[in-house]
């Protein structure tokens, strides 16, 4: 089974304003009898956090959902995306399912007016 891209219909990037991604965390701690923690690399290629958040129109937000639900069967599926930070073709996944609230401003972008403020939980994959 080949691995779905994200949809060509929806925005290609995460707005800048509140994107956040962390490197991955792959140390682990081990306590000692006395002295500091000790501390070693527990794997050599880690998950990486990503937050943020997409602006869609009514039909965007369908196909999202579908994209979503169908597609990635709820959410369990791996998808191709573009990495945020470095805007190279990665492989992410969803850590909860996303989630909208209607604009109460319209937020315009050249011609495009949005129906929604989409937030996402994503992680990139090694």
């Amino acid at each position: 089974m080949s691995i779905p891209s994200w949809p060509v219909t929806l925005p290609q990037k995460l707005t800048i304003d509140d994107f956040q991604q962390t490197l991955p965390d792959v140390l682990i701690k081990t306590d000692m009898d006395a002295g500091p923690p000790k501390v070693r690399r527990r794997f050599t290629a880690g998950i990486a956090p990503v937050e943020g958040h997409i602006y869609v129109t009514s039909a965007q937000l369908e196909t999202l959902i579908n994209f979503y639900n169908s597609t990635l069967l709820n959410g369990s599926l791996r998808f191709e995306w573009v990495d945020p930070t470095f805007q190279e073709y990665a492989e992410m996944r969803f850590t909860k399912p996303p989630t909208w609230q209607s604009i109460n401003d319209d937020v315009n972008t050249g011609y495009q007016q949005y129906d929604y403020d989409v937030s996402m939980n994503l992680e990139i994959l090694p």
